[in-house]
């Protein structure tokens, strides 16, 4: 069995442990895996290393439980519809029972966290805390017309790198390797989640099915970086659009009309570049297995 079908067979091992109840609104999405990319740094930093399979393969349960985790959560509070071309959890079961999901996977995190030993447990409860805190940073900064590059950065790196960073971190741990490259592949995932999260931020303004429902983010007041930088531009119609109290089909056309205009997209693919190349250039102390391993894992969540 290779390394992210395991890690998927893990993941349905720990849901086992779920309430019945629970269960519809997280094994669909097990399941149905995502790109498997937090559970992909875990093997990556830990390349070259002393790591033991079996740990490897629960760490990436454990990264790849937590993000789900936060997917859950997440679509109960964006109200997203489907997940991963599936009904959401809250679709499933309904809102109350999906936030309870989700919490139940941050439970059977820290439990299985907890059986790796306490550096594993805490770690696991830092970033489960700081992910807590990007989700509340996110909904209180909700229509914020005036949110400047360093805010974006500050609630980006809590709500996504954070997960990268853990990623790394513990492939690094399981592999035996010294704080220093700890330090580098932690630098390396922090400046890669906010890459990231500019892309996905990206794919409102991309063409029809870049695989992201446009126009949600802004209907729900969430803006992304290129909404951001052209709001810095031209605030004055876009900022009337993106504060009405109703937002259709037309508004949606004019807000990406008033980005793309601005050059609020071309602005925030280049901060993507420039944070993919920060990420690249923190793993020049790193050794060349893993420091390949790791642009391989990046070069395959880029999207442009």
């Amino acid at each position: 069995m290779d390394y992210q079908a395991a890690v998927r067979s893990r993941m349905r091992e720990l849901c086992e442990d779920l309430p019945s109840a629970l269960k519809p609104a997280v094994v669909p999405f097990v399941d149905r895996a995502g790109k498997g990319a937090r559970a992909a740094l875990v093997a990556a930093a830990a390349a070259g290393g002393r790591a033991d399979r079996t740990e490897l393969v629960r760490l990436g349960a454990i990264v790849e439980l937590l993000h789900l985790a936060s997917l859950i959560h997440d679509d109960v509070v964006d109200r997203a519809a489907t997940r991963r071309d599936l009904p959401s959890a809250h679709e499933r079961v309904g809102p109350d029972l999906a936030l309870l999901a989700g919490t139940a996977c941050v439970a059977l995190v820290g439990q299985e966290s907890a059986d790796l030993g306490p550096r594993t447990a805490a770690a696991v409860a830092r970033c489960t805390a700081a992910l807590a805190l990007g989700q509340l940073m996110d909904v209180e900064r909700a229509y914020d017309t005036g949110l400047d590059l360093d805010a974006y950065v500050a609630i980006v790196v809590r709500k996504t790198s954070e997960l990268f960073v853990l990623s790394c971190v513990l492939g690094a741990g399981a592999a035996g390797r010294e704080p220093a490259f700890a330090a580098a592949v932690a630098e390396f995932a922090r400046q890669l989640g906010v890459c990231f999260q500019i892309e996905d931020d990206c794919k409102d303004f991309l063409p029809a099915g870049s695989g992201k429902p446009a126009g949600t983010d802004h209907r729900l007041g969430f803006y992304g970086l290129p909404t951001l930088h052209a709001l810095a531009v031209r605030p004055g119609e876009l900022a009337a659009l993106l504060l009405a109290p109703e937002i259709g089909d037309a508004e949606l056309a004019r807000i990406r009309e008033l980005v793309l205009g601005a050059g609020g997209l071309d602005r925030a693919v280049r901060e993507a570049r420039r944070r993919r190349e920060l990420a690249f250039a923190a793993l020049a102390p790193v050794e060349p297995e893993p420091a390949t391993a790791l642009r391989e894992v990046a070069d395959a969540l880029w999207t442009f």
